[in-house]
């Protein structure tokens, strides 16, 4: 009997031993829920960092797409003006230049035959 008394008292060292190392589920979800917390707070940091770098390129994107407007309507009415100007001297494809054919001498000598 003592035998087994012996064993119980192991057993239930063991097991006291067991449960004391092992954590309980709330205690091994602490460190991940903070962990967590942290990753959004981050997360929120660079939405914040995001909004701010677009509030601040906003401005400088219209300017940029005004000049871009104004350049390409320069452009189109610069075409417009060359395109009138030459159309007198162009064919209307205006992708090739008319030259003149040179002058050839009457004073031509027959070759004899």
């Amino acid at each position: 009997m003592a035998d087994e008394s012996s064993q119980k008292s192991t057993i239930q060292e063991s097991t006291n031993q067991a449960s004391a190392n092992q954590e309980s589920p709330t205690e091994i979800a602490k460190p991940i829920i903070a962990q967590c917390r942290r990753e959004i707070a981050a997360g929120w940091t660079q939405i914040e960092a995001a909004r701010t770098e677009l509030k601040r390129t906003r401005v400088l994107h219209e300017r940029w797409s005004e000049l871009m407007k104004a350049a390409a309507a320069a452009a189109a009415a610069a075409a417009a003006t060359a395109s009138e100007e030459l159309s007198h001297d162009r064919p209307r494809s205006e992708g090739f230049v008319m030259v003149p054919a040179p002058k050839r001498s009457r004073n031509r000598r027959r070759s004899a035959s």
